[in-house]
């Protein structure tokens, strides 16, 4: 081989040979955050939303209803679970919110509140996806339902 190919050679793998061992296919490899945030957007659509949904089915045996609302705002991603009581205007603000925080430490976390008359009270923070089942999405929504229910009783 001659100097000129066996420098072009090796150009050619410096320049390409990290991509390829990465398995990228020329793409930048995903960080550890969009990684986490791809995470949330899975659980969101394979735990929450059939939770919310069969929660708010459950609910509207009673006369109430539901609006779920993905990604609204600046903090995405996220969730929005508007839980509409029967008798109260429909303008209330009676929300289950769960948002990526990108302050956090780390890869990040989510953010669990409830929203009732414009006061917001934050339910718990997620740093491990795994953690979140249905069991614990389905108890989290309940607590805060019940929530709900009390502050807009009084």
């Amino acid at each position: 081989m001659n100097e000129h190919a066996r420098i072009r050679l090796a150009i050619i793998q410096e320049k390409f040979g990290k991509r390829l061992a990465q398995g990228t296919s020329g793409a930048h490899p995903p960080d550890r955050r969009e990684r986490f945030k791809d995470d949330f957007r899975r659980v969101l659509a394979d735990i929450f939303v059939p939770t919310f949904k069969a929660i708010g089915d459950e609910l509207a045996l009673s006369g109430h209803a539901y609006r779920i609302e993905h990604d609204v705002g600046e903090r995405t991603p996220s969730i929005e679970y508007h839980v509409l009581l029967r008798g109260l205007p429909e303008d209330a603000n009676t929300l289950i919110r769960l948002f990526y925080n990108a302050e956090a430490a780390g890869d990040g976390e989510v953010i669990a509140e409830v929203n009732v008359r414009q006061t917001l009270t934050e339910l718990t923070r997620f740093r491990v996806l795994s953690r979140i089942t249905q069991e614990v999405a389905e108890q989290m929504c309940v607590d805060a339902i019940e929530h709900i229910f009390a502050v807009s009783a009084r």
